[in-house]
């Protein structure tokens, strides 16, 4: 009898009256019992009167108990009414089949009345208690469902009267006259909003990342930009513990006015790398250094290193979600946000921590060029130096898409060449004998209108200032050359400037 107080139903199909009898005595003061002599029947009653459980004797003329029990598991109807096989004691052997067509269990003849009751009670309660497990799963998944809608709504909502408080500031500045008090207290709301902002949008993407409903748009992200803005938003608790943030670029220290590009969507970027960086504040001892290590490569990297350990039992879920350590608040969301963050942008994110030293490795993928291009892409080089110029050429002719069309060692010649052999590309160097690499890349590029990559040695900071300044005049971006000989024949930074060409030439076309 099921929990309402109503019987369940019992299909006894067995082709003697005798034996239908005896388990229709058994069982009919507990259930509702309706019975079949020949499986045709058995079929039909299983169809419209749905039985919770059948009593299927194998052996009868016409349709045997292994047909019908096939048929009904076959149809989505009566697949899930319980079967239970009756047979006689030398038709154990036949067991194996029963089980395999979807029968439960087996009684054997002559019937036992305490058998019969205790099988069937068990069966019925199995089944009883999986339908309110199913019945409780399927409320669990209506309810997690329903809740993350109503916090996607609430996160929405929230965006409203974000935008009086982000909003709102400008306009009172605007109107003044106000003192310098009042209008620190007003950008202290308004970088508070753009805060919040940010947190409320991060929340609706980790939504729609999670349920892989999250469209990625990427584009060219200036990764310096990025944690300089961290730095100066974090700069509080950086002051209280004593701790200074430095940044090294491919094992050197950066210029002022350098940039570090990968490819990727600047807000999660931003959201991924401030909630590192803030997680190494909180995790190193005071008065000590945090390092940021940016690394081009075949692929992006990004360590973040700080003095601190983490402990070995919760390395291993160190980017799980809700996994935390020693913050008396937090949800532990911030570290397992980054790893989808990575995820999203086809990377990877990974621990290593030691005793006094942590880092935290992002791996990025370059932005790959479709090398399904129309045509090869002619490139023209412009380099005094003959060593250089034919490690250059040599490296860029090993890419199939790549053509070196002429070598350029002077100023003069390569604005002519430009004008003969009008290639697609031109690698500049920036100290030539006759003039600059940046008068020679002015005059190419309004007249000739042929983009410009600077491959240049950077002795010292004035010249890697003169060639990131000299963008302004048509320069599509800037590339070290290696220190030392033997980096020229180095495969990843050859591969890096291939790369690079192919993409600007690409967009120019």
């Amino acid at each position: 009898m099921n929990g309402e107080g109503v019987k369940q139903t019992i299909l006894i199909v067995d082709d003697e009256p005798a034996n239908i009898k005896i388990l229709n005595e058994v069982l009919h003061r507990d259930y509702n019992v309706i019975f079949s002599t020949n499986g045709e029947r058995a079929i039909e009653l299983a169809m419209t009167k749905k039985p919770d459980l059948i009593l299927l004797d194998i052996i009868m003329p016409g349709i045997d108990g292994y047909t019908v029990c096939e048929t009904l598991k076959n149809n989505s109807k009566t697949r899930d009414i319980l079967i239970i096989f009756i047979t006689v004691k030398d038709q154990s052997s036949c067991e194996a089949k029963g089980f395999k067509l979807g029968a439960v269990d087996y009684i054997a003849k002559p019937i036992s009345p305490s058998v019969v009751k205790a099988r069937v009670r068990t069966h019925l309660s199995l089944m009883n208690v999986r339908r309110e497990l199913e019945i409780k799963n399927k409320e669990l998944i209506e309810m997690a469902s329903l809740r993350e809608d109503i916090e996607a709504i609430s996160r929405h909502d929230l965006k409203t009267p974000l935008n009086g408080i982000i909003n709102l500031p400008q306009l009172i500045i605007e109107d003044g006259p106000l003192n310098e008090t009042q209008c620190e207290y007003l950008e202290i709301i308004e970088n508070s909003g753009y805060q919040m902002l940010n947190i409320v949008n991060l929340s609706l993407n980790l939504c729609k990342m999670e349920r892989g409903s999250y469209m990625y748009t990427p584009q060219n992200v200036n990764l310096i930009e990025i944690i300089g803005k961290i730095k100066s938003e974090l700069h509080e608790i950086q002051d209280i513990k004593g701790i200074t943030i430095g940044t090294i670029i491919d094992d050197r220290k950066p210029y002022y006015f350098e940039r570090f590009i990968v490819h990727g969507e600047e807000f999660l970027l931003y959201s991924m790398m401030a909630n590192l960086i803030k997680n190494a504040i909180e995790a190193s001892p005071e008065k000590e250094n945090i390092t940021i290590y940016l690394q081009h490569g075949q692929k992006d990297k990004i360590i973040i290193e700080n003095a601190g350990t983490v402990p070995e039992n919760i390395r291993h879920s160190f980017f799980d979600k809700y996994s935390t350590y020693g913050k008396k608040s937090g949800m532990g969301l911030g570290t397992y946000s980054a790893r989808m963050i990575a995820q999203i942008h086809s990377g990877c994110i990974d621990l290593e921590s030691a005793e006094n030293i942590t880092r935290v490795i992002v791996q990025l993928p370059r932005d790959i060029i479709d090398i399904s291009l129309s045509r090869i892409i002619r490139v023209l080089i412009v380099e005094d130096s003959t060593t250089e110029s034919i490690f250059l050429e040599n490296i860029l002719n090993k890419d199939p898409w790549i053509e070196v069309v002429g070598i350029s060692k002077t100023g003069k010649d390569a604005i002519q060449m430009a004008q003969e052999i009008q290639p697609d590309l031109i690698t500049m160097d920036i100290i030539l004998p006759d003039m600059n690499g940046i008068d020679v890349t002015e005059e190419i590029v309004k007249k000739y209108h042929i983009p410009i990559v600077f491959v240049s040695a950077f002795t010292d900071e004035k010249s890697t200032r003169m060639a990131f300044d000299a963008m302004k005049y048509g320069a599509l971006d800037v590339m070290a050359k290696p220190n030392r000989s033997e980096e020229w024949t180095d495969g990843s930074w050859g591969e890096n400037l291939a790369t690079k060409i192919k993409c600007l030439s690409q967009i120019c076309m």
